[in-house]
């Protein structure tokens, strides 16, 4: 019995034990996570990469890069020089990759060595640091570039929007330590842009930055610093509420949240094991580091003043503002409110160049801002804006696509223009050099009363039939290739003799025709055209065998032997590199039968949603998905063929508005970045596009698409030799 009582102590004893210290192991462990605060201190698994950023915040400027293990950041080969003079992002590259190329061969040379203990020099060195999974470590090499001179410029620069970022995030009840992240996307650089389309100091890019605010031709609320930060508040706020937990919120700003919410799902909510285990094709270098980057952008503006003594903060700028009622053009603006173009695009740096240079009005709604030393009472000034020179609506653009046989002259007496101002529209060279399928924007008139949209008609009896050579692709067939070039599966047979239509096989070459304009002529319909029967359609740029300014200005020399992953240089491409904005794929309208239907059929062209479908229809996504049989989380892909209804809108609205789209996104992307050459690469077993553009050569899908007009990029096979266009920025001190 006594024997008994004493085994029922120990246990009662025991399990009390057990319970109390695994209670007291979860309450230290435990992290709350609410919605305004969150203590943002460093877990244990991240110290190493927090410590890298912060050297590369505090102790590294822009003359040193890092060379690293791109896994393993306490491992540092080198700090390389770079010298005083700043390099171009090419020069910059070529000699990081000297010391990256020294390094993999050290890697490979201990590798192979069975006796490690005769390693000396840098061997030993490298082997101590490494010291396993040396074939492993040389794929890992990565530089980073030192980000001192720019951090302490961007803290600088945040005095001027800090105070009313902190207040925003207040009002949105969000930790006031978010507020500095633009120190991680931009430093606070207004005009910041990356190849990928991301912009302002927030990075949004243009499918996000379109879900929190005004993202279009003519305005670009991403470029304005207070008015993305409402945008950001949003986001982030939305990613908290999603997946619970500040880390995986901050890491989804960059991410995304659907990937965030599967990482979530599988390895839960600690990010440290997220980071660790999370595999997925987007969640690369940049993503895995972005909480750390902010923890130690977050260590460093605690102590900017031990890290950056002397700081000049600038102070912000006082602003008055108005709701604009109306529209109007920018030299009312200038006038009325006694304003320098300069001043006004300071002031408003959402505004786009095409309201800048008189292209487009000043939207209705839009929050005009001043500065409050230069004006003080803006609503005063508007209110002596005569009544004629306020608008109902927007200025319409006008675009050409150009055809076989046309000439700027020729371009410029048929719409009314003249030569130099389609070339400053355009920004053509100085040779007058057209090619066909170029879009150009055509020059308003001075006139009050802008022109009616009209579409444009094709009269048949100056089409010609030529028959020409095409390549059989992957996933081809008679049907598509007879679609693709108007015309049906028997005349396809027939012009090919072919026995068995069915045994296509890509490489093929087989005769197709194609339609051509004699002379470039056409006729606008008048204005009582029906256009309730038509097709929508994306042209691809076409260039004619027997036009000759088409060929110097498109035509690409590629060698016959290219060996995979090499890179030659194009010849005879200094007409393309000029061309700073190459074209984009023109909409074309044409009559189809007799029906009354109202639906047209489009192809998905790059950047293109089922929510730009919608906006520009004026219908919703559920109606769209319906029509085309799209499920819940079905989605679209280039090339695509799908269906929209244009009850509510006319084609001509829809076709100005898919325009000036994309439109905006060249703009955007020439604005920052320019085409230094013109390169040949034969595609690698294993490569994606994805992986070209993106991790290779840091390009946008749509401008490797224009300078590979005559391939479906879409189905590259192994060895297909493709031009790459060599980028880089315009400004060459970054």
């Amino acid at each position: 019995m006594l024997r008994s009582i004493k085994i029922l102590i120990i246990f009662f004893v025991f399990s009390s034990t057990s319970w109390f210290l695994g209670n007291a192991s979860a309450s230290f462990s435990y992290e709350v996570h609410t919605l305004s605060q969150y203590h943002f201190s460093t877990p244990p698994g991240l110290q190493n990469k927090v410590e890298f950023w912060k050297k590369i915040y505090s102790e590294y400027s822009t003359k040193h890069a890092v060379v690293h293990d791109i896994r393993n950041l306490d491992i540092v080969y080198e700090v390389v020089y770079l010298g005083e003079k700043p390099l171009s992002r090419r020069a910059r590259e070529r000699k990081l990759e000297k010391t990256k190329k020294k390094y993999r061969n050290i890697l490979r040379r201990i590798a192979k060595t069975k006796n490690k203990a005769q390693l000396k020099g840098d061997d030993k060195r490298v082997f101590a640091l490494v010291k396993k999974d040396f074939y492993r470590a040389s794929r890992n090499i990565r530089a980073q570039l030192g980000q001192k001179d720019r951090f302490r410029e961007g803290i600088e620069r945040s005095g001027l929007y800090m105070d009313e970022i902190k207040r925003i995030f207040k009002e949105f009840n969000l930790p006031v330590e978010l507020s500095l992240l633009p120190h991680v996307e931009s430093s606070f650089q207004i005009g910041a842009y990356s190849s990928a389309g991301a912009a302002g100091i927030w990075q949004f890019t243009r499918g996000t930055g379109r879900l929190f605010m005004r993202v279009g031709y003519d305005v670009d609320e991403r470029r304005d610093p207070i008015l993305a930060t409402y945008g950001a508040a949003k986001l982030l706020k939305k990613n908290f509420e999603s997946v619970g937990s500040w880390p995986l919120a901050i890491t989804a700003y960059n991410h995304g949240l659907q990937g965030m919410k599967r990482a979530k799902k599988r390895f839960g909510s600690d990010i440290v094991k997220v980071i660790a285990k999370y595999k997925s094709r987007t969640f690369g270098f940049a993503s895995q580091n972005f909480y750390a980057e902010f923890l130690a952008a977050l260590h460093v503006i605690k102590n900017q003043n031990k890290y950056f003594p002397k700081l000049v903060i600038k102070k912000p700028i006082r602003k008055v503002s108005l709701v604009l009622p109306d529209y109007i053009h920018i030299r009312t603006a200038m006038n009325y409110f006694n304003m320098s173009r300069e001043e006004l695009a300071e002031a408003n740096p959402s505004l786009r160049r095409p309201v800048l240079n008189g292209e487009k009005r000043i939207p209705k709604g839009f929050v005009f801002q001043a500065p409050l030393r230069k004006i003080d009472n803006l609503m005063a000034r508007y209110g002596q804006i005569p009544q004629k020179v306020k608008y109902g609506s927007q200025l319409r653009s006008k675009w050409y696509t150009v055809r076989r046989g046309d000439t700027l002259s020729g371009i410029a007496l048929r719409f009314g223009t003249t030569v130099g101002s389609l070339k400053g529209f355009n920004n053509l060279g100085r040779r007058n050099r057209i090619y066909v399928g170029q879009v150009l924007q055509l020059p308003r008139r001075n006139s009050r009363r802008q022109p009616t949209f009209r579409l444009a008609k094709l009269d048949s009896s100056k089409y010609s039939t030529t028959i020409v050579s095409y390549r059989v692709r992957r996933h081809d067939n008679l049907s598509k290739i007879a679609k693709r070039f108007d015309t049906n599966v028997s005349h396809l047979t027939r012009i090919n003799r072919f026995r068995n239509p069915d045994s296509l096989y890509p490489g093929q070459k087989i005769k197709v025709p194609r339609r051509e304009i004699i002379g470039g002529q056409i006729k606008l319909a008048s204005s009582n055209v029906k256009t309730r029967n038509f097709k929508l359609s994306v042209n691809r740029p076409q260039v004619s065998k027997s036009s000759n300014t088409a060929k110097k200005s498109t035509k690409i020399k590629t060698a016959r032997a290219v060996s995979p992953g090499t890179l030659q240089v194009a010849r005879n491409s200094t007409d393309r590199i000029n061309k700073n904005r190459p074209a984009f794929k023109p909409v074309s309208f044409s009559p189809d039968g007799d029906s009354d239907s109202l639906i047209g059929t489009i192809t998905v062209d790059f950047d293109e949603t089922l929510s730009h479908y919608a906006e520009w229809s004026r219908q919703s996504i559920k109606a769209l998905r319906r029509m085309n049989r799209i499920g819940k989380r079905g989605g679209i892909v280039v090339h695509d063929k799908i269906r929209v209804s244009f009850s509510k809108t006319r084609p001509g609205n829809f076709e100005e508005k898919r325009q000036e789209y994309h439109k905006a996104i060249q703009e955007d992307f020439f604005n920052n970045y320019k085409i230094n050459k013109l390169a040949i690469r034969s595609v690698e077993k294993g490569e994606t596009l994805w992986e070209i553009c993106n991790e290779i050569y840091a390009i946008p899908l749509w401008l490797l698409s224009s300078y590979n007009a005559d391939k479906d990029i879409n189905s590259l096979s192994v060895g297909e030799p493709i031009v790459i266009p060599v980028i880089i920025p315009k400004d060459k001190n970054t």
